[in-house]
């Protein structure tokens, strides 16, 4: 009888331990959550119109992003006196670049397009993530630039893996980090977020990412939310 007491005993400590982890992971994202407005406000976004500048190799070009949650994305930049766009919609997407002598849209690559439907959730992958088929871990802190971050490992339910880092002194994530293969080679994908802004609406968003090794930049200096939408600039133009 004894035995079993300490069995017991050990198990509900075993399992106090665990509950303890997990609560700890939950904390953090419900604080990073309630920081970028909270999740009814988050849940309540339907579109994001987001202006501003791309920056590469020393240029700027003038930038506009248009998402309708979980529906569709336009990029589109300006660059030599053309107008590029590029549409992501979760079952396809289509690019036209007269900057790289494009004559007329042609179909995104499948394994890009992966990539880039991840962007089509407004919300943000940590907000529900359970119920998005993700898994989440909290790795524990590491310093970057002096900083202690909270690291949190997500895994996807496509076994995709991607480390986001929440910085405890306002709960934004600064940090994301993706492995990707190009090429036949595996590349860690790095995006630095900053200059948070809030919206009249209190939503939060970062007004400046940066992403390497591509060494892009990008800067919003206008962001509107839940503004309606034509959806109509997300079709496939017929080719000239």
């Amino acid at each position: 009888m004894k035995q079993f007491r300490m069995l017991t005993l050990s198990m509900l400590l075993v399992g106090a331990a665990v509950g303890a982890k997990a609560q700890t992971l939950d904390e953090v994202v419900n604080k990073h959550i309630t920081a970028m407005g909270g999740e009814a406000k988050l849940k309540a976004l339907n579109s994001q119109i987001a202006e501003g500048s791309l920056s590469i190799q020393g240029m700027d070009f003038p930038l506009k992003v248009i998402n309708l949650n979980q529906k569709a994305m336009r990029i589109e930049f300006e660059a030599m006196g053309t107008k590029n766009i590029q549409v992501i919609t979760p079952k396809s997407g289509w690019t036209f670049m007269p900057v790289q002598q494009q004559q007329a849209p042609v179909d995104s690559d499948p394994a890009d397009l992966a990539d880039a439907q991840r962007d089509l959730d407004l919300t943000g992958e940590l907000v529900d993530y359970k119920a998005k088929g993700h898994t989440a871990e909290l790795i524990g802190k590491e310093t970057i630039d002096g900083k202690e971050l909270f690291k949190i490992k997500l895994t996807r339910k496509d076994a995709s893996i991607s480390n986001y880092f929440v910085d405890p002194s306002n709960w934004y994530v600064t940090k994301r980090t993706t492995n990707k293969s190009i090429q036949g080679q595996e590349i860690e994908i790095i995006e630095n977020f900053s200059d948070f802004k809030k919206s009249g609406d209190g939503y939060v968003y970062a007004a400046a990412v940066e992403q390497l090794p591509m060494g892009m930049k990008i800067n919003y200096t206008k962001v509107e939310i839940n503004t309606p939408v034509d959806e109509k600039v997300f079709e496939k133009p017929a080719a000239q």
